[in-house]
């Protein structure tokens, strides 16, 4: 049986790839300011794809956001909801060649969420006033957003699980069916 590339171990002359870290040592900053801002009263996520936020039915939709990711996303703590989601820029070379086509198109996408983006430039992360200011900001906004919508409906009850009535399980047996019969 021959494997797939895909499913073989990795030989040492397959060059495998190189672990780096998640974050740069701004946005690692910028998350650790933003974790002491909040105070563990939120969820905060780094580089979430959008596919992982959001759910487009339509091919042409998520061949769009399938592989771009957002920087920073702030969540409601009791449900997980999006709340604010944040593009962290700095001078690592990852970014500098992000084109404004892709920056125009995430930011549609929150716009039409209704999910506050902001742009924090790595510079700002010692303006800790300012910060709060952005984040309290963008927080009541979509809070306003969300009190504008509809309540989501109620997920029905799972159904019960399927199970033959008593009656037609005991008359299955041959002991159950000459017990029947003596009692008759």
């Amino acid at each position: 049986m021959q494997t797939s590339p895909a499913t073989s171990a990795l030989s040492p002359s397959d060059f495998p790839p190189i672990p780096c870290p998640l974050l740069t040592s701004d946005e690692s900053l910028f998350h650790a300011c933003l974790e002491n801002l909040t105070a563990q009263r939120c969820h905060i996520q780094c580089k979430p794809r959008l596919s992982e936020i959001l759910q487009d039915e339509n091919v042409a939709g998520f061949l769009k956001i399938c592989q771009r990711h957002i920087d920073f996303l702030i969540y409601r703590k009791e449900d997980w909801l999006p709340m604010v989601a944040i593009e962290f820029e700095d001078d690592s070379p990852g970014k500098t060649g992000r084109k404004l086509r892709d920056r125009q198109l995430v930011h549609d996408i929150f716009l039409a969420q209704g999910i506050p983006l902001l742009q924090v430039h790595a510079r700002d992360i010692n303006q800790i006033d300012t910060l709060v200011h952005k984040l309290t900001a963008a927080w009541q906004q979509r809070n306003t957003h969300l009190a504008t919508l509809p309540p989501p409906a109620p997920e029905p009850p799972p159904p019960p699980p399927p199970t033959k009535p008593l009656t037609t399980r005991l008359l299955t047996t041959p002991l159950t069916k000459a017990a029947c019969s003596a009692i008759s």
